[in-house]
């Protein structure tokens, strides 16, 4: 209903008789009696409806009471008419019906839906000048407001001063401020203010408690949400949905697959129905751990239960067939839920495009983007990310370049993703001119460049036989702030091995041993191979042996290194025969 209307109404109301009012509200099931109005539930069909009651009402005689009029606002509220709410309880002091303490809640809650909290206030100072007593309800009303607006600090100092006052705060109070201090990040803060609810002997209920188990799973603290989980169940309050789906999360954020299992299982056995966010957070799991027919059966199940499958848990099963190469029966999903009518988001095609990136259909990848264009959803810089590194997979450079531009014309700005994406295939196309200019510009831009992005540069420029601007900028490493990985390590001692340069590639093995990183793996093998190739057998077989002591076992590009020494009689048979027992060992 327009505000015009709604003024016209009000303003018509001195004039207003019985013979003007619909047939609808004439009739005598309507309003025969007071009687008949204290019986009726006030359901509407349109706002333009209550305000006709409210019309009529007003004109009763004897005048109804002040309960009735609320009973008419709380319907009011339901349908979400706020401001018609706060204009008609104007009205009603103008006819003489005085507002109670109830009315005024229904009106701070009003003003709090509207976020004008300040109002709120103001009404409560009228409250006071009134002589009337604010409520618990009507206290935790404005505390809700603050909490909505964002005013968590200013809500919990209003919370101490009505404590101070001698007010007790109910559940509903307390439960409003835990879930405020857990939305913003502050699930600490929830814990101490649950410990002091139930030290000042209002007990928490299912909601309270599964609310800051799920502010603790988010904080990826499983284990206290779990503690929490047991101490509810030992204070005799009994979880529900929420608590479950909150711990299977937790579990699944944490690693912990066969907890979350677990937890399910628990949940299933304690005749506790699963919602479409549970079944979710259950097929996410299991695609996640590659067991993709596990996932197929929660969501026949899901079906079963009469739980209809939404956009999330359709994603989700997406992303599963995509992470196991099942790219076809993701596409198949994609088409069979259009023809439900189900509206994709950016997050279904960004898990399509990665997967047909990974396996490098890029043709398919652009043609989902430009799908996903056409139906209006604007890609994210996580879209463009991904496009961009499977065009550099396919060594489509040029086209990744042409990307990064429309990307910056549509109004999204690249990341160090997007950079150090297409910086790694320059690289690897050979482009190190253009890779360098590149790499300059960001360091330039005042991106915070991390030790990947300085592997890549390193890693092209020791593969392109640029060796000299490797060493330099591996040696300022230090001097930026960042510390190498045992990948960076590597890239560089096999640069160094490739130019013939192994006693500075050995002294960096050692060197690194001296360091948090220790040689892994790959750091033997490139220095064994190095060895090998300049005709050091006797040291590589050292070395080899210092390998194995460690755990650790020959590539197949060493084996293959040290299959070609055997069959060469230049070499001593008894030591190449020992390097090949090494590898088998």
């Amino acid at each position: 209903m327009s505000s015009s209307r709604l003024l016209l109404l009000l303003q018509g109301m001195a004039s207003l008789n019985y013979s003007s009012l619909p047939t609808s509200l004439r009739s005598a099931s309507f309003h025969t009696s007071k009687s008949s109005i204290k019986s009726r539930n006030f359901e509407f069909n349109g706002i333009d409806d209550a305000v006709d009651c409210f019309n009529w009402m007003v004109h009763m005689h004897p005048p109804l009471s002040t309960l009735e009029f609320n009973r008419l606002f709380g319907s009011i509220v339901k349908m979400n008419h706020y401001s018609a709410v706060i204009s008609l309880a104007k009205s009603m002091e103008l006819f003489g019906i005085k507002h109670n303490i109830y009315t005024f809640g229904i009106l701070m809650n009003c003003l709090c839906c509207l976020r004008r909290v300040d109002f709120g206030f103001s009404l409560l100072g009228k409250i006071l000048k009134l002589g009337l007593q604010p409520n618990i309800v009507t206290l935790t009303i404005l505390i809700k407001g603050l909490c909505a607006e964002g005013k968590v600090a200013h809500a919990m100092r209003f919370f101490d001063e009505m404590v101070d006052n001698g007010y007790r705060p109910n559940v509903v109070t307390y439960t409003t401020m835990i879930n405020s201090f857990c939305k913003i990040g502050y699930t600490h803060v929830a814990v101490q203010l649950l410990n002091k609810m139930e030290n000042r002997g209002c007990k928490p209920n299912v909601v309270a408690y599964s609310t800051v188990i799920d502010g603790l799973c988010k904080d990826m603290q499983f284990d206290k949400a779990f503690d929490l989980y047991l101490k509810m169940i030992d204070q005799g309050v009994t979880p529900d949905v929420v608590t479950y789906s909150s711990l299977i999360q937790g579990a699944c954020n944490s690693g912990q697959w066969n907890e979350a299992t677990r937890l399910w299982n628990e949940m299933i056995a304690s005749k506790i129905t699963p919602n479409v966010i549970t079944f979710s957070i259950i097929v996410d799991m299991f695609c996640k751990e590659g067991k993709i027919l596990e996932a197929e059966c929660v969501v026949e199940k899901m079906i079963e239960s009469v739980v209809d499958p939404d956009m999330v848990t359709y994603n989700a099963l997406m992303d599963g067939y995509c992470l196991v190469g099942q790219i076809d029966k993701a596409l198949e999903l994609f088409d069979s839920i259009a023809k439900k009518g189900f509206r994709f988001n950016v997050i279904s095609y960004n898990t399509l495009i990665n997967g047909c990136c990974k396996i490098k259909h890029i043709e398919k990848a652009m043609e989902l983007f430009s799908d996903m264009n056409s139906k209006g959803l604007c890609a994210n810089t996580i879209t463009y990310n991904t496009l961009i590194s499977g065009l550099c997979k396919v060594r489509k450079v040029q086209a990744a370049k042409n990307l990064l531009k429309e990307m910056c014309a549509r109004g999204h700005t690249p990341n160090l993703i997007t950079y150090s994406t297409l910086l790694d295939g320059l690289c690897k196309q050979g482009c190190l001119d253009e890779a360098l200019a590149l790499f300059k510009a960001m360091q330039e831009s005042g991106l915070e460049l991390n030790i990947i992005t300085y592997s890549i540069i390193i890693n092209g420029l020791t593969k392109g036989g640029k060796l000299n601007i490797a060493r330099d900028l591996f040696s300022s490493l230090s001097v930026k702030g960042l510390k190498p990985n045992i990948k960076t390590y590597n890239i560089l001692i096999d640069g160094l091995c490739k130019e013939g340069h192994l006693s500075e590639a050995y002294e960096l093995v050692r060197k690194i041993e001296g360091t948090d990183c220790s040689p892994d793996e790959g750091t033997y093998n490139i220095l064994i191979r190095g060895l090998l190739r300049n005709d050091n057998a006797s040291s590589a077989m050292q070395l080899l042996r210092e390998m194995v002591d460690k755990g650790f076992s020959g590539d197949a590009s060493t084996a293959e290194m040290v299959v070609d020494l055997l069959s060469n009689d230049a070499y001593d048979k008894s030591v190449s025969n020992e390097l090949h027992m090494l590898l088998l060992t």
